[in-house]
């Protein structure tokens, strides 16, 4: 579930004479525990704010938005490679505005207050998805859902609202999420970053 790849651009952030710096850098190779990074050619004018044990603060731009996390110096610029500490339990990732989604048919069950349904999507997103069901549903009826993902991604739970019925096809359904929990959107996140990344 890792959104980071080499290859990929990161911004550092640090504080320099009461001024905030922001150094474009590339991940060179991405390991369980730090990032190695190139720098760019001007980055000895802030050679005090890259030894080791100094604090920044990384973004890197992915498919579905911007990853935050903040780290640490593991070796400096001055050594034979510059690494950045990586925890990936404190990676935020804010989605772009554009709501990103990915066709994918994964097992669903739906629950209203007339029972509970097994379905299949056949769109996620990170604000609504959309189903296929032989049984018909009425709009604005509220539901709790549970996605069953593949193993490695897990089980996604949302409560959310029946918003549409598609004017063509009478049995696919839109479903806009009111709760979702933030690791479980984190895990739906990082599902369709990786499905999408596979489908290319």
């Amino acid at each position: 579930m890792n959104l980071l790849a080499k290859g990929q651009k990161i911004a550092l952030y640090f504080e320099k004479d009461s001024n905030i710096i922001e150094m474009t850098c590339a991940i060179q190779e991405v390991y369980n525990d730090r990032l190695d990074l190139s720098l760019p050619q001007y980055f000895m004018r802030y050679i005090d704010c890259l030894q080791e044990g100094c604090e920044l603060t990384a973004k890197v731009f992915s498919k579905l938005g911007t990853i935050d996390f903040n780290t640490i110096v593991i070796s400096s610029p001055l050594e034979e490679i510059f690494q950045i500490e990586l925890d990936y339990n404190s990676l935020k990732l804010t989605e772009k505005e554009n709501i990103p989604t990915v066709s994918a048919v994964e097992d669903m069950q739906i629950k209203t207050k007339s029972g509970t349904t097994k379905v299949k999507t056949y769109e996620l997103s990170t604000r609504f998805l959309r189903f296929y069901s032989d049984k018909d549903f009425e709009l604005e009826t509220p539901c709790d859902a549970t996605i069953f993902l593949p193993d490695e991604y897990g089980i996604i739970k949302f409560s959310g609202i029946i918003s549409e019925n598609d004017p063509i096809y009478e049995n696919e359904y839109t479903v806009k999420y009111s709760i979702m929990s933030e690791d479980d959107k984190q895990n739906l996140l990082y599902y369709m970053y990786m499905y999408s990344s596979d489908a290319e």
